[in-house]
């Protein structure tokens, strides 16, 4: 069977990482170049790089900015926005893109596709597909999600692939940035009308949503933009996520930073284990592991060390049911140590605490309260409140916040305590969700205020 593919996309506006949602609301998203790098190190088989406004500020792509990310990274490389003509075409594999994405050009001139595959080969064509349900039928969009056409998407995407294109991106606007799953009805219209691949852009928020997508449809890559630029899943440890439910994909580690060259000189033998919070950084406990603990812990997910005293594997919380939840697996210089950084589940000291170096909670309740609401968006439980209003997506979560910040105000003017403390932790917990789905944590806050406190 053929490996799926993750696919991490750069949408690029004024030289800039953006993301929004529903193709509105657009915000920073990070610098390009440094993106790529990490998307390489963390194991993507793929790179797309969309400049957004190209079309709709009838300009060329950002070629210098292509080829200063084409420097930078060693896995195939789609390029798309601005895209007219075969010149531009030339540009941009020029500049080091392996292949080129057109949309927009594409509906209005579709012999640009033939030309292209002509010219370069059918595998050097994206067709990039904006779809939008509306008036009871998938529509294709153009001039990034701006202007509606007359085309059907599934009509549309057979007649790409008669003119020579090689692949369909396909991106569902209703879905794009809400985090609540991918568009798995027209997915699999596409895939199954078609006979070439099929990679599914917009809704991505868990990796349950990738998992869902490769066993209920035909796509064969998942594209995400958020999740990975800020972390939320890391695309190694999304692989491994899917290989444990068997779904094909390929795992590839650069041999530096590959964590079973970890220096064990002899199978039995210990190396230390630092486990920190992925969230707050704050180091929880030193462990020991040898290589099967090291294999256990990569393939369950959960922390897993060697346990002296008991002589055997240990899985952290296998009695308490405290998990450490694995978010990423480092290795140090020396390759005789390693970082694992977690989610905890509950206190992480058997005393109760959330660290082994401190003899009382160290950053208190408020903290632990982030990473259960933290957990329950990343587990996608559907009975959780917190889960089900984090799904309807950014702007639903604000509209949230600033009702329970108005019913604060309002109870500040009366004399019931107990009402105002209520909405207070209301507002509160309602604060939590945004940060979450804006990508943050106290911690950055926190640093916010401390510089503030030195002035």
């Amino acid at each position: 069977m053929l490996k799926k593919r993750i696919i991490p996309c750069l949408d690029i506006k004024d030289g800039r990482t953006v993301k929004g949602i529903n193709f509105v609301d657009i915000q920073d998203a990070g610098d390009p170049i440094e993106l790529a790098k990490r998307y390489v190190k963390e194991g993507a088989d793929e790179l797309v790089f969309l400049d957004i406004t190209a079309t709709v500020e009838n300009r060329k792509t950002l070629v210098d900015l292509v080829q200063e990310i084409a420097q930078e990274i060693n896995i195939p490389f789609t390029v798309g926005g601005g895209i007219n003509t075969l010149s531009d075409v030339e540009n941009i594999i020029k500049a080091g893109a392996d292949k080129v994405s057109v949309n927009s050009s594409a509906v209005k001139n579709p012999e640009l596709i033939s030309e292209i595959a002509n010219q370069y080969g059918s595998q050097c064509v994206v067709v990039a597909i904006d779809t939008k349900f509306v008036d009871g039928e998938w529509m294709v969009f153009v001039h990034g999600g701006r202007t509606r056409t007359p085309l059907k998407t599934i009509e549309w995407a057979k007649k790409v692939t008669e003119l020579g294109a090689g692949e369909i991106l396909l991106t569902s606007m209703n879905n794009d940035g809400t985090k609540a799953g991918f568009a798995m009805d027209i997915t699999n219209e596409v895939s199954q009308a078609i006979n070439i691949p099929v990679i599914a852009s917009g809704g991505a928020g868990s990796k349950a949503h990738f998992s869902d997508l490769f066993t209920h449809t035909e796509a064969s890559a998942g594209l995400a933009a958020s999740i990975f630029h800020y972390s939320e899943i890391p695309i190694t440890e999304l692989k491994y996520y899917l290989q444990n439910n068997n779904i094909p994909v390929r795992i590839t580690e650069n041999k530096k930073s590959n964590i079973m060259n970890i220096d064990f000189k002899k199978g039995d033998s210990l190396v230390p284990v630092i486990v920190q919070n992925n969230n707050t950084l704050q180091v929880l406990m030193l462990g020991y592991m040898n290589e099967k603990a090291l294999k256990k812990t990569k393939a369950e997910q959960k922390v897993t060390f060697y346990s002296r005293s008991k002589n055997r594997l240990w899985t952290k919380g296998e009695e308490s049911g405290n998990f450490l939840l694995v978010k990423s697996i480092e290795l140090d210089c020396d390759n005789d140590t390693l970082l694992i950084k977690v989610d905890p589940v509950g206190p992480t000291c058997h005393k109760g605490t959330t660290t082994c170096f401190a003899d009382e909670t160290s950053r208190g309740f408020i903290y632990e309260l982030e990473q259960t609401i933290s957990q329950r968006i990343d587990d996608n439980d559907e009975s959780s409140y917190t889960n089900q209003l984090y799904r309807r997506g950014i702007n639903k979560v604000a509209q949230k916040v600033g009702e329970e910040a108005v019913e604060l105000v309002i109870e500040a003017k009366d004399n019931d305590a107990n009402l105002f403390k209520s909405e207070a932790a209301d507002l509160m917990y309602h604060y939590l969700i945004l940060l979450k789905a804006k990508g943050y944590t106290l911690e950055d806050i926190e640093t916010i205020l401390k510089d503030r406190a030195k002035k």
